[in-house]
């Protein structure tokens, strides 16, 4: 219970060092330190499980200026992750807990993975693009919510429900994906995902919305989506151990805004549904 409560201690602190991050400006951008979480926690799931280290990394990214922007910026971005066996997974601003799993965890199951999530989204600054002139700021969020999971040999399939709890974009995201173990030996990792999310109305509003005042400040048609499919998803990541403590990571990935998202004012008149994200880090683990 200790070694528990020692862990969980040392997630809340990780979470409110990134939450700091946003204040640094460009050198640590917030939207670039979430854009890892999902490739560092993939490519982590495809190490045996039931380790416990920590993992501190550092390195350029190449991503949008907002989600839905043309423009890209190359900004540095922090890489944090942590593992406490099979119970406390923390990747960036994400963190895990698995009642099922298999070391570690409160049930065993050597399938299936389920438990609470908390996650925070740094929102969005209308000082990160001219084109968001006019549309004000949009704060944090703390997404507390579940997912469940079931792996069959190098696949993994994997349902994620999120509710902002606090005053950012106050909305509801599910997520659908699967992953892949492309390649693994003891010194490189490749893994594949695949993925869906869905948006309810207050999510889209906040993030692809124009209000009446937003359109007199920006120039921008007055907009109101209701709930829909957000966007889809492909990612690719892969690690080279280099030392025993030092290895490098790499990831890319594509996705693509749908139905009222990509019909924004804000994505089809000054930006594109088509994103990309490049980049690479150089990790040490203790």
């Amino acid at each position: 219970m200790k070694k528990l409560l020692l862990g969980t201690a040392g997630a809340v602190c990780l979470l409110s060092a990134q939450a700091h991050a946003q204040k640094l400006g460009n050198v640590f951008d917030s939207d670039v330190f979430s854009d890892a979480t999902d490739v560092v926690g993939d490519l982590m799931d495809t190490i045996v499980p039931g380790v416990t280290n920590v993992r501190i990394g550092l390195g350029p990214v190449l991503s949008p200026d907002y989600e839905g922007s043309n423009n890209y910026d190359v900004n540095v971005a922090p890489l944090i992750s942590l593992r406490y066996k099979d119970l406390i997974q923390v990747d960036n601003n994400n963190v895990r807990v698995n009642l099922f799993g298999s070391d570690g965890a409160l049930w065993k199951s050597s399938n299936f993975r389920a438990g609470p999530t908390l996650k925070l989204d740094f929102g969005r600054s209308a000082k990160d693009s001219t084109d968001l002139t006019g549309l004000g700021n949009i704060g944090t969020s703390v997404e507390m919510g579940a997912f469940a999971s079931y792996a069959v040999g190098p696949l993994r399939y994997r349902a994620r429900v999120r509710q902002d709890v606090a005053s950012g974009h106050k909305g509801m995201l599910w997520d659908l994906d699967t992953s892949l173990a492309v390649y693994r030996t003891a010194q490189v990792s490749v893994g594949a995902r695949l993925g869906a999310t869905w948006a309810d109305k207050k999510y889209m509003r906040k993030y692809f919305g124009v209000t009446a005042v937003q359109s007199a400040a920006s120039g921008l048609a007055v907009y109101t989506p209701g709930a829909g499919l957000k966007e889809i998803s492909l990612s690719l990541g892969g690690e080279i151990k280099v030392t025993e403590r030092w290895a490098v990571l790499l990831n890319g990935g594509a996705s693509r805004l749908l139905s009222k998202a990509k019909e924004s004012p804000l994505v089809s008149v000054r930006g594109s549904p088509n994103q990309f994200i490049l980049g690479a880090y150089g990790i040490y683990s203790f």
